[in-house]
């Protein structure tokens, strides 16, 4: 059930109805979205399906439809219901619930199987308040990510558990070789890191950073830049490397990470 309070459901839907979320691995996880439960119901009939994008008025989805489901579906004069299911985390149990839905067009989505298609569905009432609350949350936290994108956080001491890390350890991947290294500093736009390199070699290059939250040993990946590089206590085996990250790669388990330590701070802050 949804748990905002009635105005902050209109809000939203107001706000961000035609914002549209793109349902990546990173997205499937924050909300805990139950891919294995995902179906059309047509008249009593049902097809499973896999949720490729999704906003507040319109969902697309992928699904096999040969000829039996097409006549289905003209039998409905293209009237179905989508099923949706999340499970988020910390929850109990399933959020599932149907959205009546209209289709309003189809592609072919692969062309070495040509009953793989893209389905855009076009909500034909106002969806119900829990996935108001599940997209909202999700924009209003880029919206928040992207506002603080000049706030650097020093991981150190208590912050490191506080931000909701393992530790300040990570791995950096250039050109397939894996590095360990240390986090000195991380923001929402890049990381700045003590790493074991030549540093001529990676400076430009393409970089891969995996860090470790506290709640799973399943790495989040960020695709960034080498950018800038300094000696470090005068050493020539370790340097501290700049990073700037891929804004379109910055996953939401990142975004998540950052505005909610963000949250917390500014929380005791306004207390004060």
């Amino acid at each position: 059930m949804a748990t905002l309070s009635t105005h902050m459901i209109v809000q939203y839907f107001e706000k961000y109805c035609t914002r549209e979320i793109a349902f990546n691995q990173s997205v499937i996880k924050i909300t805990g979205l139950e891919p294995k439960k995902i179906f059309l119901k047509i008249k009593g009939n049902q097809a499973s399906c896999v949720l490729y994008s999704c906003s507040m008025q319109n969902a697309n989805i992928i699904a096999n439809i040969n000829s039996q489901m097409f006549n289905l579906f003209k039998m409905a004069r293209n009237f179905i219901n989508l099923r949706l299911s999340f499970l988020p985390p910390g929850a109990k149990s399933s959020i599932i619930f149907f959205i009546p839905t209209h289709i309003e067009g189809y592609k072919n989505f692969n062309e070495k199987n040509k009953d793989i298609y893209l389905v855009n569905l076009k909500f034909t009432k106002k969806p119900p308040d829990d996935l108001i609350e599940i997209l909202g949350n999700l924009i209003q936290e880029k919206e928040d990510f992207e506002k603080r994108k000049d706030i650097r956080i020093s991981l150190e001491g208590k912050i490191i558990s506080d931000i909701n890390l393992g530790s300040n350890k990570a791995i950096a991947i250039t050109e397939n070789i894996k590095r360990p290294c240390i986090l000195r500093n991380i923001s929402v736009s890049g990381a700045f890191a003590l790493l074991s390199c030549i540093p001529k070699f990676i400076m430009n290059k393409k970089i891969i950073l995996n860090i470790f939250s506290r709640e799973s040993k399943i790495p989040i990946t960020i695709e960034g830049i080498v950018i800038r590089y300094e000696q470090v206590g005068g050493r020539e085996d370790i340097y501290g490397v700049a990073i700037q990250f891929i804004k379109d790669k910055i996953p939401f388990e990142y975004k998540h990470l950052i505005n909610t330590y963000l949250d917390k701070l500014e929380g005791i802050v306004k207390r004060k």
